[in-house]
């Protein structure tokens, strides 16, 4: 992911959770509610890209005007829309260190079974599913840029012919993360 489709997604982001006054301080117009809604509403990748919500992500990006748009960039960018409107709080936290934080009784936030789970995800619709649940057990309070770009990684690998190196590969990174934050 390039810094303008960052600076892009971001924006519309923004456009979805921030109040009117911080989008009109910022020149900027909310976006229409329904975008934000219908996206939370989908079962599915597919059922995602036909959403008013996606289609303005989807225009507003440079990279659908490349020669070489293929399928797996549309699915990427859905999947990117459809997980990204269940994170309530920009903040700096990575999903791996949110998840991994201990709560008061000196457990993980997300048992360390149900990220197993969402690091096994073997399809786009699994995986987005698994990613949805455990922002809700986050409260939403994650990196929506870094969360981008995870999703980004695993839709490469998963595409991947031959694995990339251990210590590069997202489950791996997500682990230390993990088990990092739980100290």
């Amino acid at each position: 992911m390039n810094k303008l489709s960052e600076s892009t997604l971001l924006r519309w982001w923004e456009s979805m959770f921030l109040s009117p006054s911080e989008l009109k301080a910022k020149g900027r117009y909310p976006a229409p509610t329904v975008y934000k809604a219908q996206l939370k509403r989908c079962q599915n990748i597919d059922a995602a890209m036909l959403t008013g919500g996606f289609r303005t992500l989807w225009l507003s990006l440079q990279e659908r005007n490349a020669e070489t748009v293929d399928e797996k960039t549309i699915i990427k960018w859905a999947m990117i829309a459809m997980t990204v409107v269940h994170v309530k709080h920009n903040v700096t936290t990575t999903l791996a260190t949110a998840a991994g934080t201990k709560t008061e009784n000196d457990k993980p936030v997300v048992s360390a079974l149900r990220f197993a789970q969402l690091q096994g995800a073997k399809t786009p619709d699994e995986f987005v599913t698994r990613l949805r649940r455990t922002l809700q057990l986050i409260d939403g309070k994650v990196s929506m840029l870094d969360l981008a770009k995870d999703i980004e990684q695993w839709a490469h690998e998963c595409h991947q012919q031959r694995p990339r190196r251990a210590n590069q590969r997202l489950s791996v990174q997500w682990a230390l993360e993990y088990y990092k934050a739980a100290k």
